[in-house]
């Protein structure tokens, strides 16, 4: 054969080629996540869990760059994700909304040297089903209290082995497996993920939903407000901006003197209010023959004046409130 004939390539890698490439066509979304060390059957489940979402493949890096180029991607965009072992997850779905339902839920595992535990690690009360033996050393240097009944190894009350954070005692290892205690967060590591010709890499990929609740709620409770201070006219602020407009309506109505049925309150009350200042000014010096209630004097120019200051602030945090339930349902 010569050196220059071409090596026949297996007819699986070009099957696999064309598959992957079908794929990437037909997705608008193509994650890549590491799966060293990651457990075969956690990613089974994680199979299952995206069911009818998307769809994750393991193959290798060559065949899905051929794919992916073949497929029309500038493959130099994402070549440097495409190192180690890799599945890749194809979707139609947006990639931040399959990151957030990744993160989601929790798949665990049994114990390995080294591990920390991601909950509290609890050794339960009761017959642990293991035959007594050596095994009594093992719970003796875990501080796990215990007893022989019927020539099985009965835990006496529950004992906290490690707490979320701490190393996990390696000899711990083959108890917890045998009580099926799992205390090992596992989690798809995601890479990048390539959409509609942009690549997010995973630190953009995850993002805090409380934080961007709380900026979204902040920015509509500015845009009310300024809405209400420029009087933009939709409804959710007509109707604090009409209230507004109300009551500085009503104070310089009631400041003028000007009588109505809704300002003759107003203007009563402060020219009652007036009329009391001015006995007590002239008192001592003209006896007026009016006897003028000291504590009530000071209470309505108090009143008054909480008034006139709650006139110029405009709307009330209820207000504004009541306006953003309006605004969200």
């Amino acid at each position: 054969m010569s050196i220059t004939e071409e090596r026949k390539i297996p007819k699986w890698k070009i099957d696999e080629v064309a598959e992957l490439e079908e794929k990437i066509k037909n997705s608008s979304t193509v994650m890549i996540a590491d799966i060293q060390g990651f457990p075969t059957d956690k990613l089974h489940e994680i199979r299952k869990k995206l069911r009818g979402k998307a769809e994750i493949k393991v193959t290798k890096n060559t065949l899905f760059l051929i794919a992916a180029k073949r497929a029309g991607i500038d493959v130099s965009k994402i070549e440097n994700y495409i190192t180690g072992s890799n599945a890749f997850i194809f979707s139609n779905d947006n990639p931040f909304a399959i990151s957030i339902f990744l993160s989601k839920f929790k798949l665990k595992r049994y114990p390995m040297p080294g591990d920390k535990a991601d909950e509290e690690v609890v050794i339960p009360a009761g017959d642990t089903g293991m035959t007594a033996g050596p095994i009594l050393s093992t719970f003796g240097k875990l501080k796990v209290q215990t007893k022989v009944q019927d020539g099985k190894v009965h835990v006496v009350k529950d004992t906290v082995i490690a707490k979320p954070g701490d190393p996990i005692p390696p000899e711990a290892a083959p108890i917890l497996q045998k009580l099926g205690i799992m205390p090992v967060y596992v989690k798809l590591k995601l890479k990048a993920a390539y959409h509609e010709g942009l690549v997010i890499p995973v630190s953009e990929l995850e993002i805090n939903l409380d934080q961007y609740s709380s900026m979204v709620a902040e920015a509509s409770r500015n845009s009310l407000a300024l809405g209400v201070e420029i009087a933009y006219p939709v409804p959710e602020v007509l109707k604090l901006t009409i209230g507004k407009a109300h009551m500085r309506a009503l104070a310089l109505a009631g400041e003028s003197g000007f009588l109505t049925p809704d300002t003759a309150n107003s203007v009563l009350s402060r020219a009652v209010a007036k009329a009391y200042a001015l006995v007590s000014a002239l008192g001592g010096k003209v006896d007026l023959g009016v006897e003028v209630p000291k504590q009530q004097t000071v209470q309505q120019e108090k009143k008054e004046e909480k008034k006139e200051e709650e006139e110029k602030k405009g709307p009330s945090d209820e207000d504004v409130g009541g306006g953003l339930s309006s605004l969200f349902g």
